[in-house]
């Protein structure tokens, strides 16, 4: 399960760091936090499961060059999958009616945070006991540009962009899709149902444990462990 997955998935999204005054420094400290997981059957993920385009850019990009997937080889993957028809999608979220959409992508996020470190989803908090949707319906180029300057200026809203909240979330497409959890691909399938598992995790995470964003704690940790290492030195 999730050890696998939030190694793997953590030093970009969850601020654990592979640094090793941060770490010294979050032993030191004990700051712990308990983050919410997200379910798909007897499988889980701790940043995002999606299904649709982005795992479609997953499956055609090498295992050394996934980590540094970000917005250009979005738009380049983008520009290469224009003439694919978009997703017919019916979005069920908790008990609320049905959206009928015909997406692009449609990601459910635990936290914000894309490949590459982009954050699509500034709201979506680790321990919130939701999760976020995020459908996204660019049918051009030009469309999958302003979506994707939106997200790197930091915009409140993003063109070409729906977002939700749920506990309960279930997306089935009218075909077959390619579909992935934390950036790891599972089997294609016509459905992606999706739970949140509230406060499942302990996570041992840099002070300050308030920031939804938690590699700008990372960061933070790192420089004061520096300095513990350069004070152990002067002793």
């Amino acid at each position: 399960g999730h050890h696998r997955t939030v190694a793997a998935a953590g030093e970009d999204h969850l601020g654990l760091s592979v640094d090793l005054p941060a770490a010294l420094e979050v032993a030191v400290e004990r700051g712990r936090r308990r983050l919410d997981v997200g379910a798909v059957g007897d499988q889980h993920f701790t940043v995002m499961a999606g299904m649709g385009f982005d795992a479609q850019m997953l499956a055609d990009t090498s295992e050394t060059t996934k980590a540094r997937i970000g917005w250009p080889a979005y738009v380049m993957g983008a520009a290469r999958n224009l003439r694919d028809r978009p997703m017919r999608v019916t979005i069920r979220i908790d008990d609320r009616p049905p959206l009928r959409r015909r997406a692009r992508s449609v990601l459910v996020a635990n936290v914000g945070r894309l490949q590459g470190g982009v954050r699509l989803l500034p709201e979506a908090e680790p321990d919130d006991g939701y999760l976020d949707v995020a459908v996204l319906t660019p049918r051009t180029l030009r469309h999958w540009l302003a979506l994707g300057w939106a997200v790197v200026r930091r915009r409140d809203r993003v063109p070409r962009m729906e977002v939700h909240r749920g506990r309960r979330i279930e997306i089935t497409s009218t075909r077959a899709q390619p579909r992935e959890l934390d950036g790891d691909l599972i089997d294609p399938g016509r459905t992606l149902r999706a739970e949140v598992c509230p406060r499942a995790l302990w996570l041992c995470v840099p002070q300050p444990q308030e920031s939804p964003d938690l590699s700008v704690d990372a960061e933070g940790a790192s420089e004061r462990g520096e300095e513990l290492i350069e004070e152990a030195h002067r002793e």
